[in-house]
């Protein structure tokens, strides 16, 4: 019975719960609180999720990678999640651990800017659940739990600043490369699904409810290929952050996702940006930064600019 430390919702957890249902491996979760994360401290060296425990080898681990490539070594024998050659299992590896520095940290920051663009309220919801019986996520309360939780992730993830650190930029590059990549293929390395495959269809999961992304005209064959595969393996369409927006779009009518400094091009018109060769990567880059006191006196005023300021406009449907 291996232990998995999680937040329910997070991309990087369900990198994990996946491999295990896939290997066969029998585990329970256990849920921790966001912010303390005291469950951890006996389990791990660093406060990050996910994190393992194995009784079997009294070995506990952080990091999503990591991770799953214990589970391959010490539980071989059920399904692999490195098939091929010694080569293909070192470019899954690569795979894996560039997705996670790449893709997941933006992923997640523009998720999150979706929610408090939009739903902001669901943060209490996603983050206090269980803290003083949930009174935090009351109607009422919860507008207040909900600013504050979304204050100390604007620091700690710089919602502020997207549009300076070119975030869709980036990502829109990255997709549209990997896209490429995976025309007339199944699989991103050799002819079987691997690691690489679940890390990316994991990672992909909050940019669903990011407008600019989902509706893009280059990546609906992305898309598709991370729906046909959580739909073959049985994981869940839908997280709740997923769910609750997409009823309130479809009550309101409208998203908000109209990126004002940034146009779409038809498909055709954006160039081949070449092969996609990783790099060789140990650990995953980490973007998370200190929460100070200083930062959180101005935590406020970004907060309200990004709610209302932010350029990105209605995406009516």
């Amino acid at each position: 019975m291996i232990y998995l430390y999680q937040l329910y919702w997070s991309h990087y957890v369900e990198k994990v719960r996946w491999a295990l249902d896939y290997k066969g491996i029998t585990w329970t979760g256990v849920e921790i609180n966001a912010f303390s994360k005291k469950a951890l401290s006996h389990v791990s060296g660093n406060r990050f999720v996910p994190a393992i425990f194995d009784p079997a080898t009294n070995a506990a681990l952080s990091d999503s990678s990591p991770i799953i490539r214990y589970l391959e070594q010490q539980y071989p024998a059920s399904q692999t999640l490195f098939p091929g050659n010694e080569r293909e299992k070192s470019l899954i590896y690569q795979w894996m651990v560039w997705l996670d520095s790449d893709l997941g940290p933006g992923a997640r920051r523009l998720g999150y800017t979706q929610v408090i663009l939009e739903s902001p309220t669901l943060l209490a919801k996603l983050f206090l659940p269980a803290v003083w019986k949930g009174l935090l996520t009351l109607p009422i309360i919860n507008r207040f739990s909900s600013a504050v939780i979304g204050m100390v992730l604007m620091q700690r993830f710089r919602f502020h600043r997207n549009r300076d650190d070119r975030i869709f930029e980036r990502l829109e590059a990255l997709l549209i490369k990997i896209a490429q990549h995976l025309e007339g293929r199944t699989s991103l390395v050799g002819d079987r699904f691997s690691g690489a495959d679940l890390t990316l269809a994991c990672l992909l999961r909050p940019l669903r409810v990011v407008p600019y992304f989902r509706r893009h005209p280059a990546l609906a064959g992305l898309f598709r290929w991370q729906e046909e595969l959580l739909k073959k393996y049985g994981r869940e369409t839908e997280f709740i952050y997923e769910t609750t927006l997409g009823r309130k779009r479809n009550k309101r009518g409208w998203s908000r996702g109209a990126v004002s400094w940034i146009k779409y091009r038809r498909s055709e018109e954006y160039p081949s940006l070449g092969g996609v060769d990783p790099p060789e990567l140990e650990t995953a880059a980490n973007d998370q930064q200190p929460v100070n006191s200083l930062a959180l006196l101005l935590a406020p005023i970004r907060y309200l600019k990004l709610r209302h300021c932010s350029g990105i406009g209605k995406l009516y449907a």
